[in-house]
């Protein structure tokens, strides 16, 4: 049997989790982080992904700081979910999909209409208090400003922009993960329950080589998942997966999900 109906035969049962990394967001013209056109090409990790180097930075290089600043949230302000984001999305809509697991922090999945999404390295449009932990998030108008005031902004400008002053004495931050810092406890518990109670795993986009992102797909296997992985490439994982589809995401989930007969469809909805 062709490979592509056995993995729409699992899929249709439903109880599904995906587990969603930078190959998706590439499709959606955000480079990987170390692929080629990355940001770290340009931008040297030991310096722009920690804290340390961020702060030497912000006092030595407010100019490069600010370039590494722009070239971040314009990316992600440029990117549009593309068809396999709303694809994930109609499948949870449709009962299909439990939830998405993702080890992105560009917001595509939410923007594309997915709800139950948990965030493994945390979200670049949401920043939180270092002291209280309020929250607060970068939506498309606050954005454009954000951007537009980082063009011309001087390095105390930059930190007030960048690190704003919370009204608890605090200063807020980005809230991803950055080299260094853990994963956000709460994230990863909730991966693993969701994991827990799921029949398949679908692998999109990730390499495998990120801990301890990387190690849920082992656990999902110790318990006797099916694991579907799409990716263009084989990776540190597939070795794990049941099936393998190499292509795309952007080709596979639509040659998958569109051709789900209706009555499959209407089951789910129900």
């Amino acid at each position: 049997m062709n490979i592509i109906l056995k993995v729409r035969e699992t899929l249709e049962k439903g109880n599904i989790v995906a587990l969603t990394g930078a190959g998706i967001s590439e499709e959606s013209g955000i480079p990987t982080f170390r692929g080629k056109g990355g940001i770290w090409e340009k931008f040297s990790p030991e310096i722009y992904a920690n804290i340390p180097g961020l702060i030497g930075a912000f006092l030595f290089m407010p100019s490069r700081i600010r370039d590494f600043i722009l070239e971040f949230y314009l990316t992600i302000h440029n990117a549009h979910p593309n068809k396999a984001h709303y694809i994930l999305a109609k499948m949870e809509q449709r009962g299909i999909l439990n939830c998405i697991i993702t080890q992105n922090v560009d917001n595509l999945h939410q923007q594309a209409g997915s709800e139950n999404v948990i965030e493994l390295h945390g979200n670049m449009l949401k920043f939180r208090c270092t002291k209280c932990e309020k929250k607060y998030t970068l939506r498309e108008k606050r954005l454009e400003e954000f951007i537009y005031r980082l063009k011309s902004a001087s390095r105390r400008e930059i930190i007030r922009l960048f690190l704003p002053k919370c009204e608890c004495g605090g200063r807020y931050r980005p809230d991803v993960v950055l080299f260094g810092e853990f994963l956000p406890q709460d994230e990863l518990n909730r991966a693993y329950m969701e994991l827990e109670k799921t029949n398949s795993l679908l692998l999109i986009g990730t390499s495998g080589v990120v801990y301890p992102a990387a190690s849920l797909p082992y656990f999902a296997k110790e318990r006797g998942m099916t694991i579907i992985e799409i990716n263009p490439y084989h990776t540190a994982l597939s070795h794990l997966a049941d099936y393998t589809i190499l292509k795309k995401a952007t080709e596979a989930l639509p040659e998958i999900f569109e051709h789900f007969n209706e009555q499959s469809q209407k089951k789910f909805r129900n």
